[in-house]
Parts: C-alpha cells; structure tokens; sequence
C-alpha cells in the first residue's frame, strides 16, 4: 500500500471544525466487528471522495505471498486484518487512513487513524511534529448509504469543564487542544456513556458526513 497522505491536518481537510482525538485506539480487542457493508467507493455531502477497502484483502493483493514478513509485519497484519483500508479525496488533496470498526453496545463505530503522509513539500522540521492520533465516529447505516457521526470536541470540552466527564486528557498547543489520553477501555467506557447521555449538540453539523454509492441512481 504505496498510497500517501499529502496533507497535514485531519481537521484541515475533512472538517471546518475540529474532532475530539485520542492517543490510544477508542477500540478494544473485543470489540472489533467488521461489517463489509463500508466497503466501496462512496461521494459525501461535501463531494469528498471515499474508497473503503478491506484491509486485508488490499494487503494480500500488495504483498508477495512468497515474501518472508517480518515480525513487526506479522503484529500489523493482525492487528489490522479486520478494519478498512480508506482512502479519501477531495479537489486535489488525498488523505489515507486506517479504520478499524467496533461496536459499542448496538452501535457500530469506526476508529481512524491517519496512515501514511509525505513531508516532500513541508518544512522536515515541522514534519516531525505530526502525531498521528485517533478519531470516531459513530456510522448510522441506511437505506442509501451510511452516515458519519464524529464527535464534537467543543460537546466533549463543555461536558469537560463543566465537570460532567471524568476523563484523561491533555491540552497542547498554541491553540490547546484536547487530546484524550485514556486507555483504550476507559474511552470505549467512555462512548457507551456518550451515546446514552442526553444533551444538545453531541454531533456538530460541519463533522457530519452521507456518503451515497457512487453508482447509485439519481
């Protein structure tokens, strides 16, 4: 998988507004259930581009069955052998990801995580201040498509102060933003709680994405 991400900041190009991002996977082990109904080419309601692939059938078509893998191959492949491969563009930037579908409780889920960037045109220095930290967001699957719901980080930073949300986290940056710090089983704790708490914008507006087939009928 050769693909690069050829821009910086996920926010940047998906959102007009920022996601709540975390250190750790929002997913545990246990809670991984891939759904093929994700896979395929997809348009959103901002004409972004989605091609959603099996993660292991891409890596099966991209890697010599006669190669000897290394071990940290072997770990990657497992790690990843249930999630997506995706690739998203719009106008003419491109982004790669790896997202990995899990449920909390009924509700389906997809942790992405940015997979490869190419730093020819940025600053080096700069380059190597990337971090490349997970998002969510809830999928609602229907009739024509599916729908992405990430979460609000402005929702979470009110919930935060307003000291309604116990969770890890730091503030970094000039523009301190949040980033959850948790582990892996206290965010997916976290998002059963999220999801059956009621109160006013959980999902802002600018962070949701429809996608339709591309092949659907007008």
């Amino acid at each position: 998988m050769k693909t690069r991400l050829v821009v910086v900041s996920l926010c940047v190009l998906l959102f007009s507004s920022c996601i709540v991002k975390s250190i750790q996977p929002f997913y545990t082990k246990s809670s991984i259930n891939y759904s093929g109904k994700l896979v395929g080419n997809w348009t959103d309601n901002k004409n972004g581009q989605w091609d959603i692939r099996s993660f292991k059938d891409e890596w099966e078509k991209e890697t010599d069955p006669n190669t000897t893998l290394s071990k940290e191959s072997k770990e990657a492949f497992e790690r990843f052998k249930d999630g997506y491969y995706i690739k998203y563009k719009k106008k003419d930037t491109e982004a790669s990801f790896i997202a990995m579908p899990f449920m909390v409780d009924e509700h389906l889920f997809i942790d992405l995580t940015p997979f490869e960037y190419d730093s020819d045109d940025l600053n080096k220095l700069v380059a190597q201040h990337l971090l490349k930290t997970h998002s969510t967001a809830f999928v609602d699957i229907t009739n024509e498509g599916f729908t992405l719901k990430w979460l609000s980080e402005k929702a979470v930073n009110k919930l935060i102060t307003e000291k309604r949300l116990r969770i890890k986290h730091e503030r970094t940056g000039i523009d301190e933003d949040l980033v959850l710090t948790a582990t892996s089983e206290e965010l997916h704790n976290f998002l059963k709680k999220f999801m059956v708490s009621d109160f006013e914008d959980k999902w802002d507006n600018d962070d949701i994405r429809r996608l339709k087939p591309n092949n659907a009928k007008p």
